[in-house]
Order: C-alpha cells, then structure tokens, then sequence
C-alpha cells in the first residue's frame, strides 16, 4: 500500500486467535467460580469481591472477543484496499504497454 504501510496478513490472524482464546479461557474459569463462599462475618465482603472480579472477568472476555472481531475487519479492510491498489496498478501498467 501507498504511504509505507505494511502489514502481515497472518500477524492479525495470530493476534486476533490470541484475543480469542484469551476470551474462551476467562469463560471457561466460569464453572470454578465457588457457588457459595463462608468466610465467617466477611462473607458478604468477600462474596461482593468475588461477584465484582467475576464481572470485571466477564468484561474482559467481552473486550478482548470484540478486539479479535476488529483485528479481523481491520485484516479484511487491509486486504481489499490492497487488492484495489493492485488492480489499479495493473490497469496503470496495461495502459503504459498500448
């Protein structure tokens, strides 16, 4: 592309799978969050901690999924401009051989 810019198709596919994975492995500590916690007269404290790193888990999971969906429409954008920069160059290099 035109301004120097290059980039490696297969670098966002590796950083988007990163960010995916990422993502599934924080759902997948879903099923060892304790149901209940007894931690004598702080276990309202403790349990309201442990809600709290929950959601924050949850909000990561979410993030780091929608990043992965941006790296790979960034990847897509990336391609399509790259390939109209190339057909344009080839209609340039047509042109110049008549």
């Amino acid at each position: 592309m035109t301004g120097g810019i290059d980039v490696d198709l297969g670098t966002l596919t590796s950083i988007a799978a990163l960010l995916d994975r990422g993502a599934d492995d924080l759902e997948g500590l879903a099923g060892s969050v304790p149901a209940g916690v007894d931690a004598g007269p702080m276990t309202g404290f403790v349990a309201s901690l442990l809600s709290q790193v929950v959601d924050s888990a949850g909000n990561v999971s979410t993030a780091s999924t929608a990043a992965a969906d941006l790296v790979r429409l960034s990847g897509d954008y990336y391609r399509r401009a790259d390939a109209e920069a190339e057909a344009d160059f080839a209609d340039i290099k047509k042109a110049m051989e008549q």
